[in-house]
């Protein structure tokens, strides 16, 4: 057994509690008999992964937009319009789906199960949000590993969303981790648990802050531990896209610009006064009225998701869909005509 041991590569070999001088003396003359094996853990890099879940690399690679798509987990049982949606993004060979975690801390379906079966029975790649709110480190290790046995192979990693001050009491936040220790923690899994398939992870990439210089920075404390690529907030006006293309020639990262159409003069209202951190101007929002129908209010959204779309398109590595009430037929057609622009 100890010669076993030893051709792993281990650089000390000892006893526990109770271990006596003999063993130790009988121990090292084995050992000097047992060459050191090589170590059979180290650092991995994306690149260097073989599996088929990493879809998205040879596009990036190529300099080819690439086009991720989140869907939201249902607040009830009823799954019908993320398998719909699921198979009408597959048509239209959107490269990865994408499943949030109880975004701003209101309970949704598990992201990790809902993406194995969506994963398993449509047969398209899916990355699931896995939130640090919610869980414990013993919860997140349990919760990556039995996804990793369903077939998941790429995740997102966010801090999440405090818990909204009226469930303060109610509802505790745990937060052992934040996004950038669960990462090195990820990186050490794949370093060793997931060796021969390791797992890949992205960082979401909220833009607004105040002190971009310190966006970065954090941004590349996120790179150093294996991020291998950033999902945006929204991106809306022409000062976004600048914060977006500043951060990109500071940055040697890549970068899924987020679009997420407003479908409705409600929805614009909504998204304008409740979601802290987008922002959205006075002009968009009046490019909506109260009466509009559907059918005008999605061509508005269309209009608006590839004006924007063609302004980041010399910056965006890709597009990250966010989908309103899991309206995939239309996400569908805005990707349709944003890859126009690669036409022109």
């Amino acid at each position: 057994m100890q010669e076993k041991i030893a051709g792993l590569g281990i650089d000390i070999l000892g006893g526990c509690c109770g271990t006596e001088p003999s063993y130790i003396k009988n121990l090292k003359k084995v050992l000097e008999k047992t060459p050191k094996g090589k170590k059979k853990t180290g650092k991995i890099a994306f690149h260097e992964a073989e599996n088929n879940n990493h879809v998205l690399e040879e596009k990036f690679k190529k300099n080819e937009k690439v086009y991720i798509v989140e869907l939201d987990p249902p607040f009830q049982t009823d799954i019908s319009k993320v398998m719909n949606g699921a198979k009408i993004l597959k048509e239209n060979n959107v490269d990865l789906i994408t499943l949030a975690d109880s975004p701003m801390a209101r309970a949704r379906m598990d992201a990790g199960l809902l993406a194995a079966k969506v994963q398993n029975e449509v047969k398209i790649s899916v990355m699931p949000h896995i939130c640090c709110r919610d869980k414990n480190v013993l919860a997140l290790r349990s919760t990556i590993l039995g996804d990793y046995m369903s077939g998941i192979r790429q995740f997102l990693f966010i801090t999440g969303d405090p818990v909204a001050r009226e469930y303060q009491g109610k509802i505790s936040s745990v937060f052992d981790f934040n996004s950038i220790k669960l990462m090195n923690y990820v990186k050490e899994m794949n370093a060793d648990v997931f060796l021969d398939d390791p797992v890949c992870y992205s960082g979401a990439l909220n833009y607004h802050g105040a002190n971009v210089d310190a966006i970065i920075k954090r941004m590349k404390l996120k790179i150093e531990e294996g991020c291998t690529f950033f999902l945006t907030q929204p991106v809306y006006t022409d000062e976004d896209v600048e914060r977006i293309r500043y951060i990109k020639e500071h940055v040697d990262t890549r970068l899924v610009c987020g679009i997420m159409p407003l479908v409705s003069y409600k929805n614009a209202m909504f998204v304008c006064n409740e979601m802290p951190g987008i922002h959205i101007t006075k002009e968009i929002v009046e490019n909506y009225s109260p009466d509009m129908t559907r059918e005008e209010a999605e061509e508005v959204a269309t209009r608006l998701s590839v004006e924007i779309a063609e302004k980041l398109y010399d910056i965006a590595d890709g597009f990250y869909m966010m989908t309103p009430f899991n309206r995939a037929g239309l996400i569908s057609n805005i990707i349709t005509e944003i890859r126009k622009l690669g036409d022109r």
